[in-house]
């Protein structure tokens, strides 16, 4: 604390430095608080303090699962679950020290809807609650849905009616207008006859529309990739880019920069030759990192790859590997790492995983109150903010 801070100066510093749900409260109890902690200036103070939070004990991932209800009479409904775990950076080789926190966002879902995150940035969540996309601040609970797409059209009926299908999303930040973008991808196609069978359809170019808060509103946007393009990854947001996962003749990374609305192609690494396949990225410590994997059909089990992108243009990159994952058994894939030698992934039967890079173990992270089959399930690191939606 410096001599020269007045005392509203220190009650700034002090006040930055708690926890959302803290400041909720703080705001109830003064109005001159209410409207300091409301500010721009202190929501972003807040948030670079959060960032740059080096001392903090834990870290953080935000947890996505749920898995089906089934009543007697076979009706089923989807149960949806978010989870904070804080896992303690004492934790070591040997043990592994965490709680879990069951946020209980009551996301307006009909009975067979799932929660789908589909972007991430400065605490905001963008997901895909059945057929509505919203945005969702967890530390606050704040919820906003965002309007109808402009480009989505009701199914269509007939032969040679355009149909179209979400295809992917991406949210982030626009730090030339200093605002927040969701951008959507959509498949289109038409049908030769009535039935709408796939063997008389015809695949017709991509389009693409973004959202910005400060409009409130959709705008379509030129897209140029090929019309046989997927992509069924959460985007990844870095550095004013958004990143997909996504797969025409071969894998690669669809980069978007959010700044001046354009899409580019990044290549993955050459690993065919070695039977590796790509088919996932995530965030590793402010770098976009790739998961590849090789399966042993004799042993029943996946050598994997860890790499990372060595520079953030969004447009060229190259990629250095990281570290190899050797003969996993029960593996399904990685979903982000939380400390420099752990690796957080999801095993076959549904259950998270920390993986130690340095020593190979092991150890199953209870995340109740799963009890059945978990049919989705999404991590990613997060760090909390008061950000607001609107």
């Amino acid at each position: 604390m410096l001599e020269s801070e007045t005392p509203e100066e220190r009650v700034v510093e002090i006040l930055s430095k708690l926890p959302a749900k803290s400041l909720t409260r703080f705001k109830c109890l003064r109005k001159s608080w209410c409207t300091l902690i409301n500010s721009p200036s202190f929501v972003a103070k807040h948030l670079n303090n959060s960032v740059d939070n080096k001392l903090s004990s834990s870290t953080c991932i935000l947890v996505n699962h749920s898995q089906p209800h089934i009543f007697p009479d076979k009706n089923w409904k989807q149960e949806v679950f978010w989870s904070m775990i804080n896992i303690s950076i004492d934790s070591d080789e040997h043990s592994l020290h965490y709680d879990v926190v069951d946020l209980n966002i009551p996301f307006p879902l009909e009975d067979h809807d799932f929660v789908q995150i589909h972007g991430y940035c400065n605490g905001i969540v963008c997901v895909v609650v059945g057929k509505n996309f919203l945005l969702c601040n967890p530390a606050t609970r704040e919820f906003m849905q965002l309007p109808d797409s402009c480009l989505l059209l009701p199914p269509a009926e007939g032969k040679f009616q355009l149909d179209t299908t979400f295809e992917a999303l991406g949210f982030g930040y626009d730090c030339k207008c200093k605002e927040y973008k969701v951008v959507q991808i959509i498949e289109n196609c038409e049908y030769s006859d009535d039935e709408q069978t796939f063997n008389h359809c015809t695949t017709l170019p991509h389009t693409a529309e973004v959202y910005t808060t400060a409009a409130n509103s959709w705008k379509e946007i030129k897209i140029d990739i090929s019309s046989t393009t997927y992509s069924w990854s959460c985007s990844v947001y870095l550095k004013g880019f958004c990143y997909w996962y996504a797969t025409d003749d071969e894998e690669y990374v669809l980069s978007f920069d959010l700044c001046d609305e354009t899409f580019h192609r990044i290549q993955f690494p050459s690993r065919g030759e070695s039977g590796f396949t790509f088919f996932y990225i995530f965030l590793r410590n402010e770098s976009l990192t790739s998961f590849c994997s090789r399966y042993d059909r004799s042993g029943d089990s996946q050598s994997c790859e860890i790499w990372v992108m060595d520079d953030y243009h969004g447009v060229k990159s190259s990629w250095t590997k990281l570290l190899t994952v050797g003969a996993l058994q029960g593996i399904e894939k990685p979903l982000t790492f939380w400390k420099s030698d752990e690796l957080l992934m999801l095993s076959s039967d549904g259950r998270a995983t920390s993986y130690n890079s340095s020593t190979g173990n092991l150890k199953y992270v209870h995340i109740p109150p799963i009890l059945n089959k978990v049919v989705d399930f999404q991590a990613l690191i997060y760090v909390e903010s008061i950000v607001p939606l609107k």
